[in-house]
């Protein structure tokens, strides 16, 4: 068997791309923290359904 040639992909690799990208674990909901990006618009619908988070 001779060198493989530079972008060859190989069975390996073939195999991953199939998979794709799935995350390993479900995040719980309740205990990720909410990313600062969204937090003002999660607190202000929160706020207008009479939910205050603590």
């Amino acid at each position: 068997m001779g060198a493989l040639p530079k972008n060859k992909i190989t069975r390996a690799e073939r195999g991953k791309r199939r998979r794709g990208n799935t995350p390993k674990l479900n995040k719980d909901v309740n205990t990720t923290s909410i990313p600062m990006h969204k937090q003002g618009f999660v607190a202000q619908f929160l706020k207008s359904l009479g939910i205050e988070k603590k």
